[in-house]
């Protein structure tokens, strides 16, 4: 970033606090002339501090090694491997919200973070009623050519009206998380549900590769949570956590994306490393998975 952006110091999310420990220098991966500070905090939260102000930050998303949301007209392996684990991840994730939410017709979701609105055309095609909400410009309008309906604001949904919402990895890149919270927990339905997934910076990929780890992906990677920490922070805006799970399938891309080469003898590394996390995981479960899956409900 040629150009130096506002930055702004913040409290802890989770507890309020603003005493705070440094953590780890981390590097943005796309301009390694910049380096940011991780703090943490008591309660265990490890956030950016301090972090571009939410009105710059959109800056930092503008490389196209970066953005999720863009069709690439031509693919590579790495690509065609990616979309087609995608696509079971999809299934995986419609398996656990249906065994919260039996289906019936004309169920309604908001997707958080969306993007070109992917995830929310595979629920629209199981029978839902799915609006995307992404603050990208370029993927809201991706997502509309795919006739799919995005809302600019929560603030603008009924309450009590929606019966899911799903955030894939999209809440560690919000600077509101009050905003959001309360917005979510407003419009959900009594008793309904909330799935997130974020990475897990207890992992055993993170340990293996400390300030390489490709998911603090400075800086628009605000918070860094662990299952407990994420645990307090759902407590605090009246959700309870009912059911969490490993995502394996992050795992391999995390571990692939943290390999700074990709030499042969760096390949067999990440092999090594990936089957080495699969044992820990087989022991302890989604504590030690490079990301995690939670379901809360409203209370």
């Amino acid at each position: 970033m040629k150009n130096k952006l506002s930055l702004e110091k913040v409290k802890c999310i989770v507890c309020n606090s603003k005493n705070y420990t440094k953590f780890l220098d981390v590097q943005n991966r796309f301009d390694l002339t910049e380096s940011y500070k991780l703090v943490t905090c008591e309660c265990g939260l490890i956030f950016l501090n301090p972090r571009p102000i939410e009105t710059e930050i959109y800056k930092y998303y503008q490389n196209n090694n970066y953005d999720p949301h863009i069709k690439k007209k031509k693919k590579n392996i790495f690509d065609i491997i990616y979309n087609s684990i995608k696509k079971r991840a999809f299934k995986r994730k419609f398996k656990i919200i249906s065994k919260f939410l039996p289906f019936k017709n004309n169920l309604s979701h908001i997707d958080i973070g969306g993007g070109m609105g992917e995830f929310c055309s595979f629920m629209k095609n199981k029978g839902f009623l799915t609006q995307n909400y992404d603050s990208s410009q370029i993927a809201i309008a991706i997502s509309m050519s795919s006739k799919i309906n995005n809302v600019s604001s929560l603030k603008e949904v009924e309450s009590n009206s929606i019966d899911c919402i799903t955030g894939w990895h999209s809440i560690e890149h919000i600077h509101n998380i009050d905003s959001l919270f309360k917005n979510i927990h407003r419009v959900l339905k009594n008793e309904k549900f909330l799935f997130l997934c974020v990475p897990n910076y207890n992992s055993v990929d993170q340990q293996f590769f400390k300030d390489k780890w490709v998911a603090w992906d400075a800086p628009r990677h605000l918070y860094h949570f662990n299952p407990k920490v994420l645990n307090k922070l759902l407590e605090n805006y009246k959700f309870k956590v009912v059911y969490n799970e490993s995502l394996l399938q992050d795992t391999g891309y995390n571990i692939l994306m943290s390999m700074n080469k990709k030499s042969i003898i760096s390949i067999i590394y990440s092999i090594f490393i990936l089957i080495y996390s699969h044992f820990k995981i087989l022991i302890h479960g989604y504590q030690k998975s490079s990301s995690f899956l939670v379901v809360c409900q409203k209370q």
